[in-house]
């Protein structure tokens, strides 16, 4: 039973893993060459405790294995065991027999070492020769004394750990929002094909302008990292890049949403000439950068006249075309020049026009979903004989409501949003395609003026985009407010839900944009397939950020990114990003049943 179990996490977590060292240079316990027969072969048949683990032999692990500089002289190797949660591995003296059937003859070139948190006491022996300084890298699964897989949790907290990646630039973690309200500056986690992951984000500007107020970001960084969130190379920088807008993993690079200078004829109103791009890297270096609006654009005419000072925007990749919707305004020489609305614009994995550009889905856009969307419906415009596998959200400002934006529809989620000119109630949330249709998640204030807080709705819509259920309530908790909300398949019948509470403790400021109070924690909410609630858990260290969609891991675990572990809502900001913050943060919720 414990070699099927074992298999099958290797088979599951590993088998794509390219750089694992070969073992072939063991012979001496006629070791096969294959990482899985090893770990078979070597695991004892029932360990305590469980999970993931990583084994390392190798002279040059020093810090694991006793006199490993002696042993290595001698031509031999040491053993050391790493466990997930990176405890130290502790060192016992060497035995005089082997302790799990190891021949006698082989005790004498083995160096021990044994966890404490998994397994109390067993040791685990290996015997080795003929490596020399080569290191040797087995990885697998500990089946436990059931030959089961490690115990699941019983709380969602338990579940959660926070990885921390160091980083060398000061990050921009914050910028200013509405009535000057403190908001996230985007950082972005994308997983790989292979089940790797890379991390976007931006780095404080020094400079400054008259005032001493600072600049915006300047310099985009894109870190990556192994499937179990470390650092695995060193970062690859755009060096003009302003903002991250959206990310997609590639195996060999990334695709970048981002902003940059105006390379075409200047559009701008005195508020930033800067256009989207959209930019693909492959093995660190750039293959394409093309402007995605402006006059260098070569897309639809109707992006040569629109700009962006900001984008907070979304990057998909769907059957080979890359879609990017963002916030655009109308520059000068535009029909509509002066106002706000979406662009909705697609290209090919080469960075070539598509044929389907729009963009008008939101007019005074207000938050923006875009998602990959696989076997949708096609509702087009004759027009067109075909559309990409992708399917928008939109938060419009006039009229306010939550709608669906795409080139085949413009249908209506909820027109139940209080505002005023300019500005809605409502702030997304999340999109989400299930079974049958579509689950829609944001935040609101409701339809009047009586509002204490936004609080969670929802609703249900077909595959034709027609509401069928809600929207319905989720929360209704005055004096409170729910921010940065986040809904995410949690396995295949249930959903993970994720948002920061805050305790109101002042007046809404001007247009109800935002409320300051004390932040309490992120709060954790299991729910069922119909996006019912089952239960909750408030946290704390893992809060949640405003447009970086959580990603799902190839093991169904759900991973946010963030910076600032204790955000403060008390008070309006001028000058974001103080102190300086030189870590990365994922909040990792581990998938069990």
């Amino acid at each position: 039973m414990a070699k099927e179990v074992l298999k099958d996490h290797y088979d599951r977590k590993y088998a794509s893993e390219r750089s694992a060292s070969s073992i072939e240079c063991i012979p001496a316990v006629h070791v096969p060459t294959t990482r899985f027969e090893a770990v078979v072969r070597f695991f004892p048949k029932y360990f305590k405790g469980g999970g993931l683990a990583r084994i390392v032999l190798g002279a040059r692990h020093h810090r694991v294995c006793m006199r490993a500089r002696l042993a290595a002289r001698r031509g031999r190797t040491c053993l050391g065991w790493t466990p997930k949660d990176n405890r130290p591995v502790h060192r016992i003296p060497i035995p005089k027999r082997p302790s799990v059937g190891q021949p006698t003859k082989y005790a004498w070139p083995m160096r021990l070492a044994f966890s404490k948190s998994l397994f109390w006491g067993l040791p685990l022996v290996f015997a080795a020769a003929g490596c020399g300084r080569q290191g040797v890298e087995i990885i697998g699964a500990l089946p436990d004394g059931g030959g089961g897989p490690a115990p699941c949790p019983a709380t969602l907290a338990e579940r959660l750990t926070v990885a921390k990646i160091a980083v060398d630039k000061n990050i921009a973690w914050q910028k200013t929002g509405y009535d000057h309200f403190p908001i996230d500056e985007r950082v972005a986690l994308a997983v790989q094909p292979d089940g790797q992951m890379r991390i976007a984000w931006t780095e404080v500007n020094p400079a400054t302008v008259a005032g001493g107020s600072p600049q915006p970001p300047l310099g985009v960084h894109v870190t990556p990292l192994d499937a179990n969130l470390v650092r695995r190379a060193d970062d690859v920088i755009m060096p003009t890049g302003q903002e991250v807008s959206g990310l997609v993993a590639h195996d060999d690079g990334f695709a970048l949403l981002t902003r940059d200078q105006n390379p075409g004829t200047p559009i701008d109103q005195g508020d930033g000439n800067t256009v989207a791009f959209l930019v693909r890297y492959q093995n660190g270096q750039v293959q394409w950068k093309f402007a995605l609006t402006g006059s260098e654009s070569k897309d639809a005419a109707e992006t040569f006249t629109v700009y962006s000072p900001f984008l907070e925007g979304q990057l998909v990749w769907s059957d080979s075309t890359y879609g990017a919707t963002f916030v655009v305004k109308g520059g000068n020489g535009d029909p509509r020049s002066g106002y706000w609305r979406d662009a909705l614009v697609f290209r090919d994995s080469f960075g070539r026009v598509a044929p389907w550009t729009v963009v008008h889905g939101c007019e005074n856009n207000g938050g923006i979903r875009l998602i990959a969307d696989t076997g949708k419906t096609n509702l087009a415009n004759a027009s067109y004989s075909s559309l990409p596998a992708m399917t928008g959200l939109c938060v419009q400002q006039i009229p306010q409501a939550v709608k669906f934006t795409a080139l085949e529809a413009n249908s209506l989620v909820s027109n139940q949003e209080v505002g005023v000119a300019g500005y809605s109630g409502a702030k997304l949330g999340s999109l989400l395609k299930v079974t049958g249709g579509y689950l829609v998640f944001w935040l609101s204030l409701g339809a009047t003026n009586d509002h204490q807080g936004h609080d969670i709705r929802m609703a249900r819509l077909d595959s034709s985009f027609n509401v069928v259920s809600g929207p319905t309530w989720l929360t209704r908790t005055p004096g409170t407010e729910e921010w940065n909300l986040h809904v995410v398949p949690y396995g295949d019948a249930h959903f993970l839900m994720v948002y920061e509470e805050i305790a109101i403790t002042a007046s809404a400021l001007d247009n109800w944009a935002m409320y300051l109070g004390s932040f309490r924690g992120t709060r954790l909410v299991l729910l069922d397939a119909n996006g019912t609630p089952l239960f909750d858990e408030l946290v704390q260290g893992a809060p949640t950020t405003a447009n970086a969609e959580p990603a799902v891991l190839p093991s169904g675990d759900v991973a946010w990114p963030f910076v600032n572990p204790t955000p403060d809502y008390t008070q309006t900001v001028d000058n974001p990003n103080g102190p300086g913050q030189t870590t990365l943060r994922i909040a990792r919720v581990r998938y069990c049943q």
